[in-house]
């Protein structure tokens, strides 16, 4: 994956191309790297909160409830 092929974006939502979504150190703050087949995401929001954030838009929860 060429590295100069990220972007920074301020939505994501987890979706079949996603391979992986990692914590990265953006400054001093920690940030998403997103990873998908064809491109490379940077998102100001924790790993975390975009995993939560897409189990609710699709209907579900983190937890499975």
């Amino acid at each position: 994956m060429d590295k100069q092929r990220r972007t920074l974006i301020e939505e994501y939502e987890v979706n079949p191309c996603t391979l992986m979504v990692k914590p990265t150190l953006y400054g001093s703050k920690l940030y998403a790297r997103i990873i998908e087949m064809e491109d490379e995401y940077i998102s100001p929001f924790k790993p975390l909160d975009i995993i939560k954030k897409s189990c609710e838009y699709f209907g579900s929860s983190y937890e499975g409830l």
